[in-house]
C-alpha cells in the first residue's frame, strides 16, 4: 500500500503534471518579467479614470474613431488618443498638471520609446505594437509618474 503524500509532496507533483499538460506560454512569460523589470516601487501611478472604448455614451455622441484614454494621479492626468494602424498603434498625448521634459512609451519585451514633451505637455508615439502599455515621465519636481498597464 501507497504512503499517502504530504501537501508539499501532493502540490510539487501536481505543479509537475500542470508543467507538461498546460504549460504557460513563453509569450505570458516574457510579459510577466518585462513587467517585473519595469516597476518603479517609488513611482506614482496614474490610474485609468476614462475610457472612450468602454464609455457607450461618449461613443455614441462621437461616432467611431480613435480611442479616448484618461489616466490621472492626484492633481496630474495624461490625456491620450490611440489611433490603430493595421497592427500599430499611435498614441497622441497631453501631460496636464505637470511639467516633464519627456514621456516614455513601455511595452513588454521591448526597449521604451522615448519622445520630447513640448511646452504645452503634448507628446506623440507612433508605431507601438497593439497590446499591454504604459507611460512614464520623470516630473519636473523629481516624481516618477506611470500609467496602469492598458492594452492599446
Amino acid at each position: 500500500m501507497n504512503e499517502p503524500l504530504s501537501d508539499d509532496e501532493l502540490m510539487a507533483r501536481l505543479s509537475e503534471i500542470a508543467a507538461v499538460a498546460d504549460p504557460v506560454p513563453e509569450a505570458l512569460l516574457s510579459a510577466a518579467r518585462a513587467a517585473f523589470g519595469l516597476r518603479d516601487l517609488d513611482a506614482r501611478v496614474a490610474e485609468l479614470m476614462r475610457d472612450s472604448a468602454i464609455d457607450v455614451s461618449a461613443h455614441a455622441v462621437r461616432g467611431p474613431g480613435p480611442r479616448m484614454l484618461s489616466f490621472e494621479s492626484g492633481e496630474v492626468a495624461i490625456e491620450c488618443e490611440v489611433t490603430p494602424d493595421a497592427a500599430r498603434r499611435d498614441i497622441f498625448g497631453q501631460l496636464v498638471g505637470g511639467r516633464a521634459p519627456e514621456v516614455a512609451a513601455q511595452v513588454p519585451g521591448q526597449q521604451p520609446v522615448t519622445v520630447p514633451v513640448d511646452a504645452d505637455g503634448c507628446f506623440s508615439v507612433r508605431g507601438l505594437p497593439a497590446g499591454p502599455a504604459r507611460l512614464r515621465a520623470k516630473l519636473a519636481d523629481g516624481t516618477t509618474l506611470v500609467t496602469s498597464w492598458t492594452v492599446i
